[in-house]
C-alpha cells in the first residue's frame, strides 16, 4: 500500500505520541508498504523551531529511511491556549498544502490525533487525493480539553465538536488505542462495526532487561539508593504533583530517591511545588532522548505512572508502563479502569487509588521493602508486554485493519 501518514508529532520530537507513529511507520515499512509521512517542523517540547527550518515552508527529507515532509507551524514556547491553537491551526493549513504538494498517488490517508485538527487535514487532504481516509483516536477531543478545563469557550467547545463528528462520520474506519476509547466513541454513536482497537505498546528490541541496574544507577548519581523513577510528560492530566506530595511525606528516608524526567504545561509548578518544600529526595530534570531514558529505567527500582482522578481517564492506557516492564521494573500504577486491568493480569507492580498520596507512599516503601518480589514483579511485566503488547505485533494487526479499507474502496 502507499500510505500518506499525517502526524503533528514525529521524531526527533520526544513523547509517547511521536514514538507510536514512529514505531508503526517503521513497522508498516518493515511490512513492505510505502509510507510518506506529512509533521510539523519540530519544536516540542521547547516550543521552539530550529533555525535550520527557520524561513520555510516546508522541508522534504528522509528519518531513518522513511520519507518525511515537514512543515511550518506557529510555535511559541509560550503555552498560552492561544499559542496551542495557534500551533494546531497552523500546522493543519501547511499539512494540507504539503498534502497539495505530493503529485503521487495514495491509497490512504492514515490520521494521528490528537490534535483534533489533524483528523480535518487528513480528511481534507483524502477527498482531495480521492482515496480513503482512516482516523486514529489517542485520545478524545474536546472532551479531555474540557474535563482539564483547558477548553472553556463555549463557541470553539461546539466548533471542536463539528470538527469531531464530521472526522468520525467521514472515516472509513477509526482506530482507537484503548478499548476504553472504543466504549466512549460509542456513547457518541459512533458505530462499533467502524472502531478497531490497536493497543500501545513497546519496541521491546530496544527497550529490555539488562543486568546492570547498579551500573547505572552509579552512572546518574543513585549509588546504594531506591530510585522511584517517573518519566514522560509532565501535563495536566498526569498528576505529578502528587509525587512531589509522596516525596515530601518520605523526606526522612535516605535511601529512596525520587527523580522526574519531563517537560510539558506543569512543568514549572512541579519545580515551584519543590523548591518551596525544599525537598532533598527529589530531583527534576529535562526530557530525554530515547537511550537516555532506556539508561534512566534500567537504573530505577520501581516506575510511577499516576493520572488525576477523573472518570474520563479510566480509558487511559499508558505507554510507559509497557516500557518499565520491558526493561523488567515493576511498576506503581494510580490509573484505574484498563491499565489497572492489564495490571492485574500481569502481576508486574501495585495498583494505588489515583491522587491517593498515602497510598503511593505507602506502595513505595512495601517495593521497598520487598526487593525479591521486586524481580518478580519485573519478569512478569517484561513476559506480559513480548506476549500482548510489542510495537511488531501492534503494527502487524494495523496492516490488516489498513489493508481491508482498502480492499473495501
Amino acid at each position: 500500500m502507499k500510505i500518506l501518514y499525517l502526524t503533528q508529532y514525529f521524531p526527533p520530537e520526544l513523547g509517547a505520541g511521536e514514538n507510536r507513529a514512529f514505531e508503526m511507520v517503521r513497522n508498516l515499512r518493515r511490512l513492505g508498504h510505502k509510507i510518506t509521512v506529512i509533521t510539523e517542523f519540530p519544536n516540542y517540547p521547547s516550543g521552539v523551531v530550529p533555525r535550520a527550518y527557520r524561513f520555510r515552508l516546508f522541508e522534504k527529507t528522509q528519518w531513518q529511511g522513511v520519507e518525511v515532509i515537514r512543515a511550518y507551524v506557529k510555535a511559541s514556547p509560550e503555552r498560552s491556549f492561544i499559542n496551542r491553537i495557534s500551533l494546531y491551526l497552523s500546522f493543519m493549513l501547511t499539512s494540507v498544502l504539503a498534502g497539495l504538494k505530493v503529485k503521487r498517488k495514495f491509497d490512504l490517508v492514515y490520521a494521528t490525533s490528537p490534535p483534533l485538527f489533524v483528523g480535518l487535514a487528513g480528511y481534507l487532504i483524502s477527498r482531495i487525493k480521492g482515496c480513503r481516509f482512516v482516523f486514529e483516536v489517542r485520545d478524545i477531543w474536546p472532551d479531555a480539553a474540557i474535563v482539564l478545563g483547558q477548553l472553556k469557550n463555549k463557541t470553539l467547545i461546539r466548533l471542536s465538536q463539528k470538527i469531531e463528528s464530521l472526522c468520525y462520520r467521514e472515516a472509513d474506519s477509526i482506530v482507537v488505542a484503548t478499548q476504553g476509547l472504543s466504549f466512549l466513541l460509542q456513547e457518541k454513536s459512533v458505530p462499533g462495526h467502524k472502531i478497531e482497537v490497536v493497543l500501545n505498546g513497546v519496541n521491546t528490541r530496544f527497550f529490555k532487561y539488562s543486568p546492570d541496574k547498579e551500573v547505572y544507577k552509579e552512572k546518574i548519581g543513585y549509588k546504594d539508593k531506591f530510585l522511584a523513577l517517573y518519566f514522560g510528560t509532565i501535563g495536566l492530566a498526569h498528576g505529578v504533583d502528587t509525587l512531589v506530595e509522596v516525596a515530601r511525606l518520605l523526606k526522612g528516608r535516605d535511601q529512596i530517591r525520587f527523580l522526574l524526567v519531563g517537560n510539558g504545561p506543569d512543568i514549572e509548578k512541579i519545580r515551584k511545588l519543590n523548591d518551596s518544600y525544599g525537598l532533598n529526595n527529589l530531583d527534576i530534570q529535562e526530557e530525554k532522548p530515547r537511550q537516555e531514558i532506556l539508561e534512566l529505567i534500567t537504573a530505577a527500582d520501581v516506575c510511577l505512572v499516576p493520572v488525576r482522578k477523573k472518570k474520563f481517564f479510566r480509558s487511559a492506557l499508558p505507554v510507559k508502563m509497557f516500557e518499565a516492564w520491558a526493561c523488567g521494573r515493576p511498576i506503581v500504577l494510580s490509573v484505574d479502569g484498563e491499565a489497572r486491568e492489564h495490571l492485574e493480569k500481569a502481576k508486574a507492580g501495585v495498583w494505588v487509588e489515583p491522587e491517593n498520596v498515602t497510598g503511593i507512599k505507602d506502595a513505595i516503601l512495601f517495593l521497598y521493602n520487598h526487593p525479591e518480589l521486586c524481580k518478580e514483579f519485573g519478569k512478569s511485566g517484561r513476559s506480559y508486554v513480548e506476549k500482548y503488547f510489542s510495537r511488531k505485533i501492534q503494527a502487524e494487526r494495523l496492516e490488516k485493519i489498513l489493508v481491508n479499507v482498502v480492499k473495501k474502496g
